[in-house]
């Protein structure tokens, strides 16, 4: 009988919070809000989505780059999320003018 593997970061999430709560004060121009959560990927790796609320300027197609690139090295800087958690991040991420037509909970 094998034992099922489970993520450092499933199995220690209230620590992997605790990381992101630190991270709540940091601004990243463009950013608005972000929310995460742990689940299952596609090929049922652990996984960890997050969910990233930039204002209207910041979605444009010229600008959305360099925001991804800032929030994304933000939080690879902060937490190694693959090596030291055992999670697979992915990263969504939507304008507010788009949240406020779909109201996505998942966002908020």
């Amino acid at each position: 009988m094998s034992m099922a593997y489970l993520a450092k970061g499933i199995a220690q999430a209230s620590d992997l919070v605790k990381r992101f709560n630190r991270l709540a004060h940091v601004v990243i121009p463009g950013v608005e809000k972000w929310n995460y959560t742990f689940e299952d990927d596609w090929s049922g790796d652990p996984a960890i989505f997050f969910w990233v609320i930039v204002n209207d300027e910041a979605s444009k197609p010229q600008n959305l780059r360099q925001v991804r690139a800032a929030f994304m090295a933000q939080i690879n800087k902060d937490v190694d999320l693959p090596g030291e958690w055992g999670l697979i991040p992915y990263f969504n991420f939507r304008s507010r003018s788009e949240q406020a037509k779909l109201k996505d909970e998942v966002y908020e």
